[in-house]
């Protein structure tokens, strides 16, 4: 839902933005006495200062909400995305059983990417969660900001925020470091440092599970890669090769049956993987993953390919997602 001074409430249904039936035109005052009620008083501060914050609160109908707040044109506006109540489970999300076997991967950095609305989070979640289900470990999630709240199961869960219980995900994985801690999940890796930490932890026999914004396995691999320079880039390439155990590259798709499910890329290295990511040849993987037949080297079109024979979805609906719509 957007909420925005001049405009009544939007929400985005099926893809498109619609008009809330029956609302008045949202105004100035509307706005300042609403937004307050969902902000503490760090979150305040943070819009003071830097005109835009972002938080999860789980509201009077105890329904949970990733809340964005910003100022355009002077005024203050918000977004709101409701967050599941109930996580679905990795087979529920219509991962392929590749992409599921990843979250069981004893040690190593497994990245979850995808364009803004793809779900990453939800997928991260849902690892968590199997993981809560099914092992005896100790989980920390760094998370900007909370989203999903999790009840410890088999597992001791410590969820940590980025602004309130500690600076930055990079001071956050290095404390990890030197912690009794078996598996990290990061809301979002963006940084250099934070790469760097990352990839010590997976080296070290820690599994790290993270989300980036990027929209293919060759962006994420480039985007870690080319953060460093020199013998920092030769050093985090043979980092990277030695510590990268998957990628799974998602996206949401509306099925021929008129709900949505999840598609994905999914790339599980194997030697020869590592040899290319090691050389910094990492264009070339997108050559193994369209011609690859293994399940864990399947490429997004390869994947839209197969979705569409199985009548899964549209060819109209695929073309959204391809990689090269004018190949495709």
């Amino acid at each position: 839902m957007h909420l925005s001074v001049g405009n009544p409430p939007m929400m985005r249904v099926s893809g498109k933005l619609v008009p809330i039936p029956d609302q008045p035109i949202l105004t100035p005052s509307f706005m300042e006495h609403l937004v307050p009620t969902w902000l503490d008083e760090t979150a305040t501060e943070h819009l003071r200062t830097e005109k835009d914050v972002t938080i999860a609160r789980t509201l009077e109908n105890k329904k949970r909400f990733r809340i964005s707040v910003f100022y355009q044109q002077g005024y203050v506006s918000a977004s709101l995305t409701l967050i599941p109540s109930v996580i679905p489970s990795l087979q529920q999300l219509g991962l392929s059983e590749a992409a599921q076997s990843l979250a069981t991967v004893p040690s190593g950095l497994v990245l979850i990417v995808g364009p803004f609305g793809s779900h990453r989070s939800l997928t991260l979640a849902s690892c968590i969660e199997h993981l809560n289900q099914t092992v005896q470990k100790r989980i920390v999630t760094i998370e900007q900001p909370v989203e999903y709240l999790f009840t410890d199961n088999r597992c001791v869960i410590d969820q940590r925020e980025v602004g309130v219980d500690l600076h930055s995900v990079a001071g956050g994985l290095e404390f990890a470091l030197e912690e009794d801690v078996d598996i990290v999940a990061v809301s979002e890796l963006d940084t250099k440092e934070s790469y760097e930490r990352a990839l010590q932890l997976a080296n070290g026999g820690k599994t790290v599970f993270a989300v980036m914004n990027t929209k293919s396995v060759v962006t994420s691999l480039n985007m870690i890669i080319h953060s460093f320079e020199g013998a920092d880039q030769e050093r985090i390439r043979s980092e990277l090769a030695s510590g990268i155990v998957g990628i799974i590259n998602q996206r949401e798709v509306y099925t021929t049956a008129g709900d949505k499910r999840i598609l994905a890329e999914v790339m599980i290295p194997d030697d020869s993987i590592r040899t290319i990511i090691r050389n910094g040849d990492v264009f070339q993987i997108n050559n193994v993953l369209y011609n690859s037949r293994e399940p864990g080297l399947r490429g997004l079109d390869t994947v839209l390919r197969e979705a569409i024979a199985q009548n899964v979805i549209t060819k109209a609906e695929a073309l959204v997602h391809a990689t090269d719509p004018s190949t495709f």
